[in-house]
């Protein structure tokens, strides 16, 4: 049984982390020291830094203590860890502030895919990242008439504006830890692992919260349309459907088609995969195609109703052109650095190369899980993409993690799942706030990845509890 002493500790800890982490969100901010960057004097970017280094060890020190949780607890230390990041300016991103310009270019009757950020005027663009400014949007309509919504019902102020922003995140990633524990069922796992994982993440609470990223709208119509293949299976076309909606607001998650499909027609997880497959694949054969079919549907509806149409396939706008912290990215910044090979140069080599290995993890997977472990296969191969793809953010990987705590976990992949949360959490932090390099960023968080995976295995404290 878990200790309640050390469940209120934990609590507690993670909660000094969050407010400290609020702290360096104002700090970071125009309502502060000014937005962070490289270009910041030394002085300032610490100020950004310490409060956030602190509150980041802080809130993933609590993590660890409340693991153990029952579903109850879990959903009142969520409440007290975002209560903090409800009302504090963007945190560790600017994003958000991209999102509200987008907004008002949609509520002043512009098309989004053709009318650039920055462009028109308005009470946001300061805030716009260098990287998107003067450029089209790479969004799907559904996330742009939901951004337009947030910017409508907080009269276009910025900083309410800003604190609107989070009512979709809040409200998604409540709509998530709703439908994990069911889906954990399927593969025997506690509800309130489910919840560790999936909603008291440092990862989710820092960047869906915190950062007001509008990948956690997307995750939860995602979730939601594998709530519903579990819950009543047949009606797992309308679960397609829901996919389809959550690529209407990010595109990458419409491979949870994979887990819709299939979960409910998978064969008992002991049975090796040639015979799994020889068993799923009638079925497979007609349901991904029909469920494709459905996917398109979810995804055409706020394409169609928008009048937008798919302007955003060729919008000017590149998230490879943000500052990104892909396994290419930092490879190639290692390059540039050391070498008289462009950033760009190394980038364009090394890309293909890293898309290669990806499908090929993904078809490895798909072959091993895909059968007998759809949902694992989906939050695996979500994973696998996000690494693979020359852009990647930390919350990326949230894409296919807030479904690990609803799936079996060996020790060792726990453990090391839990070793990645603490990496990325640092990464940000170091990037954007301490104005690392990029090879250097990423080389203390893989320090720290190793630092606590061999910990654990030292310690044996991320073994799983029941």
């Amino acid at each position: 049984m878990h200790c309640v002493q050390q469940t209120s500790k934990g609590t507690v800890i993670g909660f000094v982390g969050s407010v400290l982490l609020a702290i360096s969100a104002w700090l970071a901010s125009p309502w502060g020291l000014g937005f962070a960057g490289r270009s910041n004097p030394l002085a300032i970017r610490w100020a950004h830094t310490l409060p956030a280094v602190i509150g980041a060890v802080f809130l993933f020190a609590g993590w660890l203590k409340v693991r153990g949780v029952g579903q109850k607890q879990a959903w009142r230390i969520f409440a007290i860890w975002v209560l903090p990041l409800l009302f504090c300016p963007p945190l560790l991103s600017k994003d958000i502030w991209a999102y509200l310009e987008q907004g008002w270019i949609v509520l002043k009757g512009h098309n989004p895919y053709t009318t650039p950020l920055s462009t028109i005027g308005g009470p946001f663009q300061f805030g716009v990242d260098r990287y998107w400014k003067f450029t089209t949007t790479v969004y799907p309509p559904l996330a742009l008439q939901i951004q337009a919504a947030m910017v409508a019902i907080s009269g276009a102020n910025p900083l309410l504006s800003a604190f609107a922003m989070r009512l979709p995140g809040v409200l998604a990633v409540i709509g998530i830890g709703a439908c994990l524990p069911r889906i954990a069922q399927t593969a025997d796992q506690p509800p309130g692992h489910a919840l560790w994982l999936g909603i008291l993440n440092p990862l989710v609470i820092v960047h869906f919260i915190g950062g007001g990223h509008n990948d956690s709208w997307g995750i939860a119509l995602g979730v939601l349309g594998i709530w519903i293949a579990v819950r009543w299976k047949r009606a797992w076309l309308a679960g397609c459907v829901a996919v389809g909606l959550a690529m209407a607001v990010k595109q990458p998650l419409g491979l949870m088609l994979v887990a819709v499909a299939l979960v409910g027609v998978a064969a008992p997880e002991e049975t090796p995969p040639r015979d799994a497959w020889r068993i799923v694949f009638p079925q497979a054969l007609w349901r991904l195609p029909v469920g494709l079919v459905g996917v398109i549907v979810g995804f055409a509806i706020p394409t169609v109703t928008s009048g937008w149409g798919l302007g955003w396939a060729t919008a000017s706008g590149s998230p490879q052109s943000a500052g990104s912290q892909s396994i290419v990215h930092t490879l190639a910044a290692a390059v540039d650095m050391f070498t008289s090979v462009s950033l760009g140069g190394a980038v364009t080599v090394l890309t293909p190369i890293f898309l290669a290995i990806g499908v090929a993890g993904i078809i490895w997977v798909g072959w091993h899980q895909g059968a007998t472990r759809p949902i694992a296969c989906t939050a695996w191969a979500l994973i696998i993409f996000a690494f693979a793809y020359p852009s990647l953010q930390p919350w990326y990987v949230l894409w296919g993690g807030v479904l690990l705590g609803a799936i079996r976990l060996s020790t060792t992949a726990l453990r090391w799942v839990i070793a990645g949360v603490a990496a990325l959490l640092s990464t940000n932090v170091f990037l954007d706030y301490a104005g690392f390099p990029i090879p250097v960023g990423q080389g203390i968080a893989i320090a720290l990845a190793l630092l606590v995976a061999n910990r654990a295995k030292k310690t044996r404290a991320f073994e799983r509890t029941e």
